[in-house]
Formats: C-alpha cells, structure tokens, sequence
C-alpha cells in the first residue's frame, strides 16, 4: 500500500517586504534553476498561504526536498526587479503548529515593524 508522502512548511520573509506571491515565483523559479524541471516536480512546492501586510509567504515542499528547498531559498537574490534576500522564520511539519509557533514568537509581529 503506498504511504502518503510527508510534507514540511516553511514560513519565508523577505527583506524589503514583497508580494507573497512573487516570492514563492522567485523560489520556483531558483529551484528549477538549480534542480531543473523534473527536481522541482518532485519537491512538491506549492504556496499554501500568505501574509500580504508583512511579507510573509507559507511554502509547502516535501520532507525529501527540505534541504534542496532551503538552498533554493538561500540562493536567490533577485525577487521581480529588485535586490532581495530571503529569510526562513520558521519549518514545521504541520501547518497548526507552524502557526502556533509563528504568533507564539511573536515573529509575525516583529517582521511587519
């Protein structure tokens, strides 16, 4: 019987504040770059939600691709037309608790300042 697959969330900020929806393109984007087209079919990722006031987007990507994810992240630098770096607030294996740790740390807050 075939399992389904485990699953991480990774909630992303980018600094100076951008579209969600233009950072998750931006990660996709340097992922098929560094991985190419059949890498990024098999990591599974795919914005889950986002936090349009402070920047924030929640990306789903599989356990297997979690490294390869994380560098994707870290290697772009470009989001659109403008400079930007991208920062990992917080992983989690489910999306309860990678809310409850984001409001709990009160990083939601202290990224919109």
């Amino acid at each position: 019987m075939a399992r389904r697959p485990k699953r991480r969330y990774l909630a992303v900020y980018a600094e100076p504040k951008a579209d969600p929806e233009d950072i998750a393109r931006a990660i996709k984007s340097a992922y098929e770059e560094l991985f190419g087209k059949l890498g990024l079919a098999s990591a599974m990722l795919r914005p889950v939600r986002s936090y349009p006031d402070k920047g924030v987007a929640i990306i789903r990507c599989s356990l297997e691709s979690l490294p390869k994810t994380i560098l994707a992240i870290a290697s772009v630098t470009r989001i659109g037309e403008k400079r930007a770096a991208l920062r990992i607030l917080s992983v989690s294996g489910t999306m309860r608790s990678l809310r409850d740790r984001l409001e709990g740390e009160n990083s939601l807050r202290r990224v919109g300042r």
